[in-house]
Formats: C-alpha cells, sequence, structure tokens
C-alpha cells in the first residue's frame, strides 16, 4: 500500500514555481506603483492648480495695487489733497539742491578704445 501512495505523490517543480511567484510579484509591483503614480499625479494635479489660482489673485491684488497707486499720485489727486490740506509743500531751496557734473576726461592709456582685428578672418 506504501507503493501506491508513492506512485500517485506528484513532486513540485520548485523552479517554475519560483518563476511564477517572481513574475507575480512583479506585476503586482508594476500595478501598485502605477496606481501609486495615477494618484500622485493627480494630487499635484489639484495642488498645481490651487497655486495658479492663487498666482492670478496675487497678481489681481497686485494690478489693483497697481492702479491704487497710480491714482493717488497722479497730479490731480495731489492737487486736490493739497487743497484739502491733507499735504504741505514748500519750495526747494537752492541750497538743498545737489549737482553731479562729471570731470571732462581726456583720452589716455587708460581709457578702453575700440579696436579692428585684422586677422580675424584669416
Amino acid at each position: 500500500m506504501n507503493r501506491r501512495r508513492r506512485k500517485n505523490f506528484n513532486p513540485i517543480d520548485a523552479p517554475s514555481l519560483a518563476r511564477w511567484i517572481v513574475i507575480a510579484t512583479f506585476v503586482a509591483a508594476t500595478g501598485l506603483s502605477y496606481v501609486y503614480l495615477s494618484v500622485q499625479l493627480h494630487h499635484q494635479g489639484v495642488e498645481r492648480r490651487q497655486l495658479e489660482q492663487d498666482l492670478a489673485a496675487v497678481r489681481m491684488q497686485n494690478e489693483d495695487a497697481r492702479v491704487q497707486i497710480a491714482a493717488l499720485t497722479s497730479r490731480t489727486a495731489l492737487q486736490r489733497r493739497l487743497k484739502e490740506g491733507y499735504l504741505k509743500m514748500i519750495p526747494i531751496t537752492e541750497q538743498s539742491i545737489v549737482r553731479l557734473t562729471s570731470p571732462a576726461q581726456l583720452p589716455g592709456e587708460d581709457d578702453v578704445q575700440p579696436v579692428v582685428n585684422q586677422r580675424g578672418g584669416q
């Protein structure tokens, strides 16, 4: 009776089983990484859209501030504030003005002068 049991005993092919386990593991890892990267791409898209909306809002605030600055510093607005007494203007005296003049330089050895390179085409 022991012989009959031994004849019905089927051995496991270990290299084939190991190969299929490795293939299944590789396919599972590939699928999981694909899902992970897809979810990460979606989250980054949502984050990018939010950042673009924030950037657009900041640009609008910047443009509003630029318009407000232009309106508040216009000549008519300054004259109106001057009439209201909000601003006080005093004339600039001659002693408060600083004038800078550059001294006339004579061509000397230290000056940079244009030069034509005759050997450039050779």
